[in-house]
């Protein structure tokens, strides 16, 4: 049925279940220990219960060493963008030309979608600033700054297991 988002199948919903609940309890370990291990399990389990079947649409499992590598990808960007704008501002004779870029977006909507428009933003020098249709609006600090924006596209669908049309 056109325009309806189709719905996962109880395979990739148990997957994304599975490894979401994994990510929670990580984080619980990571904030909490181990000596409320059993709670931290139980709510982990139900909450990754409770997305795995409120999530409309297509389910898009990640893989976690795909995971590391765009976490990597992402630090060592962040870093090396934040030293630049650092740079720029504590050296004024450096140009500033903001501008606005647009990114035609083959990635689907849903979560794919959400994690670049959440990433642009974190990026520094970079700032979602309008998601259009299938075009996101980019607020850049220099033109230098959006050039990496076809990559972090096809990085984050990698990291979705999701192939770029020919030619992106």
């Amino acid at each position: 049925m056109p325009g309806k988002p189709a719905k996962p199948r109880a395979r990739e919903r148990m997957l994304w279940m599975l490894q979401t609940a994994t990510a929670l309890l990580i984080v619980w370990l990571a904030l909490d220990g181990t000596g409320t291990l059993w709670v931290g399990a139980i709510f982990a389990a139900l909450g990754a219960a409770a997305g795995a079947w409120l999530v409309p649409g297509e389910i898009y499992p990640w893989r976690p060493l795909r995971l590391l590598l765009f976490f990597l990808y992402f630090v060592r960007d962040s870093v090396l963008g934040g030293m630049d704008v650092a740079w720029r501002a504590f050296v004024p004779r450096l140009p500033i030309q903001p501008s606005l870029v647009e990114l035609k977006l083959w990635l689907p909507p849903g979560l794919p979608r959400t994690v670049l428009v959440a990433v642009v933003s974190l990026v520094p020098g970079t700032l979602s600033a309008e998601l259009a249709d299938d075009t996101l609006h980019v607020h850049a600090l220099t033109p230098g700054a959006a050039t990496s924006l076809p990559a972090l596209q096809r990085r984050v669908g990698r990291l979705f297991s999701i192939d770029p049309p020919e030619g992106s």
